[in-house]
């Protein structure tokens, strides 16, 4: 895992218990920068941005409220999570719209926010496997035949289920009504093509605004979003 930490004084930023200490004793590739965004080199992170970048405000909550914003105005760090660290006098000052995505409190205690940061990092991948294909707040279980979207279950008939596993596990590629009748399903469905159609609605209804995912390429057919 690769975190930037921001924060007032990164020459200091490395004392025992500091969010970058922690860090690097927790395994994690750790740069430094404050929070006029000094010491970051912009071009190289918009290459390769970090998984998740660590404001590190402690009682300092005002500049580093302001430095949040600038970061989700514009830059290579726009759709980057951000972790806030805070202490707990200065909760009630928390702005919670400008941006960041979630807080830990400080002192820090290490195993908390390990966690907080893969909890950043899964709610943003999206990754498939052979058993889980994860897509923004979609998760489809495979191997445990349910579909999740931001942890809460979605019943989907079999049909259903099989014609989103098979768009979801060929992101990107598009299907013919006669192929997903053929490859989703394994056998010429009654219904004919028209059943597709019907599928992808009621897929696209139950997955509510996530069902935007399927889409519809005209005069072809569908494909899931790459």
């Amino acid at each position: 895992m690769r975190a930037i930490v921001i924060c007032a004084e990164p020459d200091t930023a490395q004392e025992p218990g500091s969010v970058a200490t922690l860090l690097v004793e927790l395994g994690c590739r750790t740069t430094l920068g404050r929070f006029d965004l000094g010491g970051l080199d912009l071009d190289a992170l918009a290459a390769r941005p970090p998984t998740v970048v660590v404001v590190e405000a402690g009682d300092d909550l005002g500049r580093a409220q302001k430095t949040i914003k600038r970061l989700r105005d514009d830059g290579p760090l726009v759709e980057v999570p951000i972790l806030l660290a805070v202490t707990v006098a200065r909760l009630p000052a928390l702005d919670f719209s400008v941006g960041f995505d979630d807080f830990v409190l400080m002192p820090l205690v290490p195993a908390e926010l390990y966690g907080r940061m893969r909890q950043l990092d899964w709610k943003t991948a999206t990754f498939g496997s052979d058993e889980v294909l994860k897509i923004d707040d979609l998760v489809i279980d495979i191997a445990g035949y349910e579909v999740r979207i931001a942890g809460r279950r979605i019943e989907l008939t079999h049909q259903e289920f099989e014609l989103l596993r098979f768009l979801g596990q060929h992101r990107g590629r598009v299907f013919t009504r006669e192929a997903l009748l053929e490859r989703a399903w394994g056998y010429r469905y009654a219904g004919g093509t028209r059943t597709v159609d019907i599928h992808v609605r009621r897929v696209r209804a139950k997955l509510g605004d996530v069902g935007s995912v399927i889409e519809t390429v005209r005069n072809v057919g569908y494909k899931m979003r790459g």
